[in-house]
This record gives C-alpha cells, sequence and structure tokens, in this order.
C-alpha cells in the first residue's frame, strides 16, 4: 500500500496547510467490497489466528478514557459517552466527566456522522442518535486499550510494542519495506500495524508495532454496512464505510483538559463516494448526575478565534460548544466544546476545504419538526445539515434548553474505492469560554505535535524549509517556485515576484531540496491575525525564513525537519504499584521502571525523583466508580525521594554582572533508603527460578517478550520454550517477579537489551482501619538543554506525573489472627462500627449508592481467622439473613457488608447475630452480635 501525503504536491497558486490531518492510503489493488445492499458478515472474517479477545461488544462501561481531567466512556458501536441516566449497562460510566471523579458531567452522547453521495443518492450514517456506525459481529472487534506503550486490554498481546519515533528502538519489530516496487523499499517501517487484534503487515505477529499516542489510548473498528444496523435501523442505507476510531488522554497539566480523537475512514464499497462531509454531533446535558432537569437549561454557541497557545503563538481554533446557563451555583463551571483539530486542505477549494476549521454550526432542542429547527429525521435531512454553509445564532438569555449540536467540516471531492479520509477532532472543557478556548488551542497544539532531526543533518529544517520536495515529481516546474514561500494565498503577487525562485543550485545530488509548505499558516501563529494578500504580514511579522528568531509558531528550525503529530512532552511513565494493607499502616511497593524508559523528546533516560500520593475521604459521587478514580483535590502528596543532582541558574545583578550558581535541584534525599528486595527471591521455595528464567530471557534476544509470558498456548498445552518454567507455575506473581529482575545484555547489533527491573518501598503508617484509600506513585524529569554536542544541562524541575492517571487503592484492616495469637488471647472478632446509627455509617466513609452497592454503607468483621472464614449473619428469631465468605490466608483479617441481605433487601433496626466458622479446626465457632439502628 502506498501513501499519498496529506502536503498536496504544490502548483503555481500554491499548496496546503502541511498541518494537515488527511491521507489518501491508495491500495496497489482496489478493495474488492460489497455493494450498498449487501453486509458485513461473520463468515467473511470467522478466521482470526492471532490472540483471541473476550468478545466484539463493549457494553459494560469498563473502557473508560481516565488518565486525564476529562474522563470518557468510550463504545464501539458510535456512541461516545454514556447516556447518564437510561436503563443501559454502561450508563454509570463517565461520559465527559470534568473534573474526573467529581460526579459532574457535560455530556449525555456524541458520535460522528458521515455523509456523501453514493450513485446519485445522499447518505448518510451516524454513531449518535442512531448507532449505524458499530463493529461487526467478529471476536477481534473489540476495543483494544495501550498505555505506556502497553497493550493493557484485552489479554494476549505480550509482545505487542508501541514505541513511535523519535524513540529509540520505534521500529519495534526491525522490519522494512517489502514491497519491491515502492520507493521505499528496504526502508523501515514504523507503527504499520493498527492496534486491532489482527496482522495487518501479513508477518505472522500482531501489534508488534502499532505507536502508542498519549499516556493512553483506545482503537476500534466499526463499519457502517453492518447486519445488526440494518436490522435495527430498517431505513438505513450504508456507504459502505469501515470506520477505526483511536481515542487518546494525556496527565500532562496542558493536556489533561480534552479528550482527542483521530478517525480513519475508508470506503470499501465498489463505488466512489462523492461530495464527502465529517460530522461530530453532541447531546451536551450539563451538570452534575444528581441535579433533576440539568439538561434543561443548557445554552449553545460557536466560536472561530485566534487563541495565543502556551508557546507564545497563536492557534486558530474553532469551537461548537454548550454550556450551563446558571452554573448550578458554582458547580458546573464549564463549557463543553468539540473542536476539529485537522483534515485534509486544498487553497484552490476543488478537492477539500482551503483551511481546518467548521464548515456549519446547528444546534436543535424540543421535539420541533426539522423544518422548525428541530432534529434531521432522515438521511436528506442529516446530509443537508452537514453540507449547508450555516452557524446557527449563540442561543439567547432566557432561551435555555435541552440542546443538542453538529459541526460539520467538508466537503471533500471524492474518496474512491479503498481509499481513507483521516480527520481528527477532541472533546475539551474549560472553565468559562476563554478556559475552554484555551485548552482547545492546547488540543490543536498536542496535533500538531513536534519536529524533530531525524536525519541527521543539521542543515535541513532550517529557515522554516520543513518539506522535501524533488525534480522527479514537478519536472521543470520546479523553478517556478520560491522556496520560502510555496503557500502564495498570503503573499502579494509583486512581492512575490522579487523573492528568487528555485535554481539548480539548491537542488542535492537527489535533484531534491527543502521547502516552506505552511508559511502562510506560520504567519497567522505568528501575527495573530489571518494573513492575507492585502494586508501583507507576511513581509513583515512572519520570520520562521530568518537565522535569527524568535520561532514561535514555525517548523523547519534548528534543524528539526520531521514533524510528528500528537507529540508533546511528556514525564516518565509511573511505575508498576502492588500494595500492602496491614494493620493501620499501607505498604506500597513500585519498580524502577520510570528510572528506565527513555524520554521521547530528548531520546534519552530523564528521571528526578518518585512522588508518592494518597487520596482520602472519597465518597464516590454519582458516575464516579474506584475503576476511575478519586477526583484531582484528594490528592495529596505524602513523601518524594529524588536523586541527589544540582542544577545551574543564572542571574543577573543590579550592576549588570552575570552569576552563576550551582544549587540542589529538590531535596536530594537518594533512593537508597526505600530500596527493597522482593522475599520470594530468597525463598528455599524458587530454588533454580533464576537460571531458568535467566535462560527464557536470554533467549528472548529480539524482545519480543514485554511481559512476563504465558506457559501455556491457546491449546492449552505448554509452550516447549518456556518448560524450564513449568515446576513453579502455580506461583504467577514469583513468576512475574522474576521476570521482572532478570536482564539480558544485546550482543549483537540486531539484539535487543532488557533492563532488569528493582523494586522500592515507602510505609504509610498514617491510615485508618477499614477505610479506602487511593494512591498513586508519579515520576518526574528534569528541564533540560540539549547542548550541541548533544550533551544535557540541567536548568531546574521539568514535568510531573499526575497521580490521576495510574492509581490502585487498598483497604487497610487488622491483620488474621493466627492460631498462636488464638491461643494466647482468645477470640476477639468484633464489628465496627457497632452499634451501626446513621451517624456512624455515615463517619465511616459513607458512598453515593450505585447499582452495585444500593446502601453505599457498610460494617467491618474484623481479626478473622488465619483461615477461610464463612460469616454468617442471623436475625434473633434465627433467619439467615446473609452468608459472606473470607480468605484470610493471605493475612487480611477483615470483610465488609454492605447492610443488604441475601434477598436483596436493605436491613430494619434490630440486634443481629454472627457466626464464624474457619476451614481450620484449630479455631473454634465464634458467635457475636451487633446492632443496626436505621
Amino acid at each position: 500500500m502506498t501513501m499519498i501525503s496529506s502536503r498536496r504536491l504544490p502548483d503555481r497558486t500554491g499548496v496546503a496547510d502541511t498541518r494537515t490531518g488527511l491521507a489518501l492510503l491508495v491500495a496497489t489493488a482496489l478493495l474488492s467490497a460489497s455493494p450498498a445492499a449487501a453486509w458485513v458478515d461473520l463468515d467473511q472474517f470467522s478466521d482470526h489466528p492471532g490472540p483471541v479477545p473476550s468478545g466484539y461488544a463493549v457494553t459494560d462501561g469498563t473502557y473508560v478514557m481516565n488518565v486525564g481531567e476529562m474522563q470518557m466512556n468510550i463504545t464501539n458501536f458510535g456512541l461516545i459517552g454514556s447516556q447518564a441516566g437510561s436503563n443501559f449497562t454502561y450508563s454509570n460510566a463517565p461520559s465527559a466527566q470534568w473534573p474526573a471523579g467529581s460526579g459532574v458531567e457535560y455530556l449525555w452522547s456524541a458520535g460522528l456522522w458521515v455523509g456523501g453521495v453514493v450513485l446519485g443518492e445522499r447518505l448518510v450514517s451516524t454513531g449518535q442518535f442512531e448507532t449505524e456506525i458499530r463493529a461487526r459481529n467478529e471476536i477481534a472487534d473489540t476495543i483494544y486499550e495501550a498505555i505506556g506503550g502497553l497493550v493493557t486490554r484485552p489479554t494476549g498481546f505480550a509482545d505487542a510494542s508501541g514505541k513511535r519515533q523519535p524513540e529509540s528502538g520505534a521500529n519495534d519489530d526491525d522490519d522494512t519495506d517489502r514491497d519491491p516496487g515502492s520507493s521505499t523499499y528496504g526502508d523501515p517501517l514504523y507503527d504499520e500495524e493498527t492496534l486491532n487484534g489482527y496482522d495487518d503487515d501479513d508477518d505472522g505477529e500482531f501489534e508488534e508495532d502499532f505507536g502508542q499516542v498519549g499516556n493512553q489510548m483506545m482503537v476500534c473498528t466499526m463499519y457502517d454496512n453492518t447486519r445488526l444496523a440494518g436490522e435495527i435501523f430498517p431505513d438505513h442505507t450504508p456507504i459502505n464505510l469501515k470506520i477505526v476510531q483511536k481515542s487518546f488522554a494525556w496527565e500532562n497539566d496542558d493536556a489533561d483538559d480534552f479528550v482527542a480523537f483521530e478517525f480513519e475512514v475508508t470506503n470499501v464499497g465498489v463505488a466512489s463516494v462523492d461530495d464527502v462531509y465529517i460530522g461530530f454531533f453532541a447531546d451536551a446535558d450539563i451538570g452534575p448526575r444528581t441535579r433533576p432537569g440539568r439538561a434543561e437549561d443548557d445554552m449553545a454557541g460557536s466560536v472561530t478565534r485566534l487563541v495565543r497557545a502556551r508557546d507564545n503563538s497563536f492557534v486558530p481554533v474553532s469551537v461548537g460548544y454548550m454550556f450551563d446557563s446558571d452554573g448550578d451555583e458554582g458547580s458546573t463551571p464549564g463549557y463543553f466544546g468539540i473542536v476539529f483539530l485537522g483534515h485534509d486542505t486544498d487553497p484552490s477549494g476543488r478537492r477539500a476545504p482551503r483551511s481546518v476549521g467548521i464548515r456549519s454550526f446547528n444546534h436543535f432542542s424540543g421535539n420541533a419538526p426539522f423544518a422548525r429547527g428541530g432534529d434531521p429525521s432522515n438521511d436528506a435531512e442529516r446530509y443537508e445539515l452537514l453540507s449547508e454553509r450555516n452557524f446557527d445564532n449563540d442561543t439567547a438569555v432566557g432561551k435555555e434548553n435541552d440542546y443538542r449540536f453538529l459541526i460539520s467540516a467538508g466537503p471533500f471531492a471524492e474518496l474512491p474505492p479503498g481509499e481513507t479520509l483521516q480527520f481528527q477532532v477532541a472533546t475539551v472543557v474549560g472553565i468559562g469560554l476563554e478556559g475552554m478556548l484555551q485548552n482547545a488551542a492546547e488540543a490543536m497544539l498536542t496535533w500538531m505535535g513536534n519536529s524533530f532531526n531525524l536525519d541527521g543533518d543539521n542543515t535541513t529544517g532550517v529557515l522554516g524549509r520543513e518539506s522535501k520536495i524533488c525534480i522527479r515529481d514537478y519536472g521543470q516546474d520546479l523553478f517556478t517556485f520560491v522556496a520560502d514561500l510555496m503557500d502564495t494565498t498570503c503573499v502579494a503577487e509583486d512581492y512575490l515576484l522579487t523573492q528568487p525562485l528555485i535554481t539548480s543550485d539548491d537542488l542535492d545530488e537527489d535533484g531534491c531540496l527543502y521547502v516552506n509548505m505552511d508559511n502562510c499558516f506560520e504567519c497567522v501563529r505568528q501575527a495573530g491575525d489571518f494573513c492575507t494578500r492585502d494586508n501583507r504580514f507576511i513581509e513583515s511579522l512572519w520570520t520562521c525564513n530568518r537565522d535569527v528568531g524568535p520561532w514561535a509558531g514555525c517548523t523547519g528550525v534548528e534543524g528539526n525537519e520531521t514533524l510528528i503529530h500528537w507529540l508533546v512532552g511528556m514525564a516518565p511513565p509511573p511505575p508498576g504499584v502492588r500494595l500492602w494493607p496491614t494493620d493501620s499502616a499501607v505498604h506500597v511497593f513500585w519498580d524502577n521502571r520510570s528510572e528506565t524508559t527513555v524520554d521521547v523528546r530528548a531520546n534519552r533516560i530523564d528521571f528526578e525523583s518518585y512522588r508518592i500520593w494518597r487520596a482520602d475521604n472519597w465518597d464516590r459521587p454519582f458516575g464516579s466508580s474506584v475503576e476511575n478514580g478519586p477526583e484531582s483535590g484528594l490528592w495529596q502528596l505524602i513523601a518524594e525521594y529524588d536523586y541527589v543532582n544540582t542544577f545551574i541558574s543564572t542571574r543577573q545583578l543590579s550592576d549588570g554582572s552575570t552569576v552563576v550558581d550551582t544549587l540542589p535541584l529538590g531535596a536530594n534525599t537518594g533512593l537508597e533508603r526505600i530500596r527493597y528486595r522482593p522475599r520470594v527471591l530468597d525463598d528455599p521455595t524458587f530454588e533454580g527460578l533464576a537460571e531458568a528464567m535467566r535462560q527464557v530471557v536470554a533467549a528472548d534476544t529480539l524482545g519480543r517478550y514485554v511481559v512476563r509470558p504465558a506457559l501455556f498456548d491457546r491449546e492449552g498445552d505448554p509452550i516447549p520454550a518456556l518448560s524450564g518454567l513449568l515446576p513453579w507455575q502455580g506461583y504467577p506473581a514469583a513468576l512475574d517477579t522474576f521476570f521482572m529482575v532478570t536482564g539480558r545484555e544485546a550482543l549483537l547489533p540486531t539484539h535487543t537489551a532488557k533492563l532488569a527491573l528493582s523494586f522500592y518501598e515507602y510505609i504509610d503508617p498514617a491510615v485508618h482501619n477499614g477505610f479506602l484509600y487511593f494512591y498513586s506513585v508519579t515520576a518526574t524529569d528534569h528541564a533540560i538543554l540539549i547542548n550541541p554536542n548533544n550533551t544535557l544541562t540541567l536548568i531546574g524541575a521539568g514535568l510531573a506525573g499526575d497521580p490521576g492517571s495510574s492509581f490502585t487503592n487498598t483497604n487497610p484492616g487488622s491483620n488474621a489472627q493466627t492460631v498462636e495469637a488464638r491461643e494466647r488471647d482468645g477470640a476477639n472478632i468484633f464489628v465496627y462500627p457497632n452499634p451501626a446509627t446513621r451517624e456512624a455509617l455515615a463517619e465511616f466513609q459513607q458512598f453515593s449508592p450505585n447499582e452495585d452497592d444500593p446502601t453505599g454503607v457498610r460494617i467491618n468483621f474484623s481479626n478473622l481467622p488465619h483461615a477461610h472464614n464463612t460469616v454468617k449473619i442471623f436475625t434473633l428469631d434465627g433467619d439467615l439473613v446473609e452468608t459472606i465468605e473470607h480468605d484470610g490466608t493471605g493475612g487480611y483479617g477483615e470483610t465488609s457488608w454492605n447492610l443488604v441481605s441475601r434477598n436483596g433487601q436493605e436491613v430494619v433496626s434490630e440486634i443481629y447475630l454472627f457466626t464464624v466458622q474457619s476451614d481450620d479446626d484449630r479455631f473454634e465457632d465464634f458467635i457475636g452480635k451487633f446492632v443496626v439502628i436505621r
């Protein structure tokens, strides 16, 4: 498959915006696909030799973008969001919940719309409200999640790797272009795999080189021609599209208030799709989940503006948005927006829009017919909304209602069979209109990414020239171009005539040179206004083609010739964390992965410290969950341990002299005091495991095992190469630990080294038994300067990880009573709080109820035996109320009950009896009592 770049080859009138995100992927042979009347069936795709995910339809609300401040439920049947308050199984999942864990939400549902003309018929396929875009009934077509370059869900992808350029080893599988007819034959292939459960490059491996974007990404593949969509929506006529939806989230403070999406829309039919439009529909019911009628007082609007971004440049932002009219007494201060980030552009406007932005903005409310401003009800009306040039007025004061809105972009002249339209969009929230626009600008900057010097030549990627063109592509027309002004749409004709044209002396030995394709967009970013031929800003305010900056908003400067989208500076990844709850204390263990991971932008390890965080007093607001964590305001830093080092600080004195200070960077605690050696490494039970694991790791010279491999194949048969580990198959945690601490040297250039991990421990004594605590360990790096000789100079503290991006939780509790303690102290089993009054239950960290826990309260049974125990609860009349199983063999001596009987009813005020029976005969049966006062 060859790729036609989104950077349009220029003609005399100019070129396209180089930031564009649409690419037309042209197959060497057009895909054979069904006509509009046919459907994608299961038997067409039944042969799936790779890892087997758990299923295709994700309806349980467990796939949530949750590493940033905006938490969003993702599905693979067209819906983005969770339709809170509905009866669906996913309705409790966050739906643009912001801030994360707050219970305040800004979306009911959203979805993609794609419209086009097929054989003269105007068709539209939608993700919402009609879920016409959905996954096939194929087990591999589920949602795939990756965090930190590893596939976390579904299981079975231990060999998968998501390194990206410019990261070292970005060609994860060391493969090359194998097409002899390709101009890039023999060149390395980067990120050729889509995270979809299939072997996209036919090399027998799955997701081995997929390309991680952000701290968290999710990918799903959907179609608009599934049989189920036709059965649910009989009036739906498919366009015959395959849609790959990718969602990205970041933990950085600059990039954690939005969730970004990238869509790849491929024509899998036999007919071209003409006059294509893309749209994003949102029903943004705004307010706390618990607030009645929260959708009825919303307002809608749109804005297009240049916003000054954090790099001091200006970014064009075009947003459709909604907000709560009264802010719900301060609880809902945010504005929710949808912003298009990238798609193909054409300065002539013939094949694509001239610039990235919104073509139309329409909002709807109530149940009025379409002709009077209501929702569209058929494809003709939907296509009309997508294609018309219309911006509904912002809603006026006093016109609050339950609004929905649609933004669109296009037209894209043609989508032939086998070709792909790619575009980028973000859902964003910020405080007030200005805060939302600022965060939308950050989303735009994140999409724009960064430029890098990947060819190792400091003479390319200078003077704003970031794009390589060759005479073989243009012939003699090449010598009619001005290298600095390839986009002439903002350049006055008389000024253009004064500029030197490209000559043969400018070409390298291959007949190529670097030029500036995005000069007009750079001018906009520097001028803070749209550059035109009339205002002539390009002549005075644009500085990207100068030897000395300022270069804010420029590409192709300082030797960086390659633009990589979605790539921003990030803190070191969080380490792997495990908690061990004990009596009034929690042991926090973590590995040193953060110290061994290369910083993508600096292409070297950059680490400074570990920070240990704890979140207390969480009450599970509606719409939140243990899996998605507490709101950011609950996190408190309880400890930090850092390297012992210094940094350079320069200051100017009043007399004009300069003083260079060498200052300590952080507290300089060192890490030795918290180092931990796992006890399992010295346990006689595992004698011989270290050598067996060394042999397994040493044999994996290409580094296929990112995590400890499974010992059995899909049929349940032992894998011969791993047979040396079988004696310890019953100790998976021990196997994991030995794998992590076992390293491997790269003995040949084609080999991949494996770093041996080490571990740390922090003991938190400031906790109370029975309460739920969240813990997170994050890492920080340095602010650095990369010197001309490629060395580093530390100039201060750098980026810090966010505790909300990676966390776990536990309940400290009494230790399980051993036989020796029972013989010495007798049975000391008790219940707390007792009596269980309303006040006592509320004080004991009462939660908001949900479907799994309808009361939100609990009592704890403490000091249970070190055995498998059965706790039975009875009324005074001897009626069995509930039975609870407890495993105390791991040393944890507590279990809880939510005061709901085995019949699903909340218990009433009464004195209750309970018994504790153990499978260890050395513990006698115990009978106790407690009181509930409701």
